[in-house]
């Protein structure tokens, strides 16, 4: 059995009115909505062959038809046309993530509740681990005489900014000449071998001359280290109750049990990979029960050929696929724009 055009139609028709509706489709409803130009009868015998073939699936027998695993990978792969965002949805995530990435954290929560917000299902955002980033810059900056913040932004574009306290005053000049010190001797380094740069003569001789990097580059370690990646954020868990496929209750509370996991969730996300581009895995290619009737997106923001952070949206397998890749690529586009503007500065 081939499956030409027609049923290519019919498949698109009926994946679009369930994902809209969340109720089984006849053929009847099909002919009527999508002016296909054939009978219902014909419509009928299609989606007989359709659910022959795998590509639907009769819930009751004597209920309309729903879209199997195998038909959303059909869809994802050939039928779905990406929907545009609007230029509000557009102003929307420009605003709200701001120009530049002033710190991590603060970056991943931004995303994570945009995502959410916007596609109204449960959002997802991993950043990576970096203690093999290097260190490009470290800025000392004065908040008061006993106060400073210290700014690390590493090769990858990743911000961290950690508020230190000194016992004695300090002035903006003694930490501008600090600064360039600190550049001299750290930069180039990665963030595992600061503390080990702390044993060498070199060091020492430098400490000698500024003594408060003795109390600095501990601190600024231990921080780094208490940040050091691999975590996952989620936002949007609540939305999961809009959907007709969490009114059992067991079902969600499945959903919800593995996004706190986070080392099990981790797990998922690696799976998927990391390659360039949106990556789509629906239902059973999850591999995992408590999610076998969801589909997870994700998508990869970048400084160069580096994997700065993951972001994606997990929903029911009835999912918008056409807008959630929409607005997944445009947030990884405008992520990885705003880091490789920051590392030209």
């Amino acid at each position: 059995m081939q499956m030409d055009d027609r049923k290519l139609k019919i498949l698109q028709a009926v994946i679009a009115d369930y994902i809209s509706t969340a109720q089984p489709i006849g053929s009847r409803t099909i002919a009527k909505k999508y002016k296909l130009g054939i009978s219902s009868a014909t419509i009928r015998n299609e989606m007989s062959d359709l659910e022959e073939m795998g590509y639907l699936e009769q819930p009751h027998t004597s209920a309309g038809r729903i879209p199997s695993e195998r038909g959303y990978r059909l869809y994802v792969d050939r039928l779905m046309q990406i929907r545009n965002l609007s230029r509000r949805e557009q102003e929307i995530i420009v605003r709200e993530l701001g120009d530049r990435i002033d710190e991590i954290e603060s970056i991943i929560r931004k995303t994570a509740r945009i995502l959410s917000q916007l596609t109204r299902y449960t959002s997802l955002v991993m950043n990576s681990h970096i203690s093999g980033s290097r260190l490009r810059h470290i800025h000392f900056v004065p908040i008061d005489t006993n106060s400073l913040v210290a700014v690390i932004v590493t090769d990858t574009g990743i911000v961290k900014n950690t508020i230190i306290k000194t016992a004695d005053p300090v002035s903006p000049e003694y930490l501008e000449s600090l600064t360039r010190a600190a550049n001299d001797k750290f930069a180039g380094i990665t963030i595992g071998e600061l503390n080990r740069c702390t044993e060498s003569e070199d060091y020492k001789r430098l400490v000698y001359r500024y003594s408060l990097l003795d109390t600095l580059i501990p601190l600024l370690a231990e921080s780094l280290n208490t940040s050091r990646g691999g975590d996952v954020y989620a936002d949007g868990m609540s939305n999961i109750f809009n959907f007709p496929e969490y009114s059992d209750v067991n079902k969600a509370k499945n959903l919800l049990a593995l996004i706190e996991e986070k080392e099990q969730l981790m797990s998922i996300l690696n799976r998927m990979g990391s390659g360039k581009g949106v990556m789509i895995s629906i239902g059973s290619e999850l591999d995992n029960n408590c999610i076998k009737d969801c589909s997870l997106v994700t998508a990869t923001y970048r400084a160069g050929e580096n994997e700065i952070g993951r972001i994606g949206i997990i929903g029911p397998t009835r999912m918008e696929y056409d807008r959630v890749v929409a607005v997944l690529e445009f947030i990884t586009d405008y992520l990885t724009g705003m880091v490789e503007r920051q590392l030209e500065e």
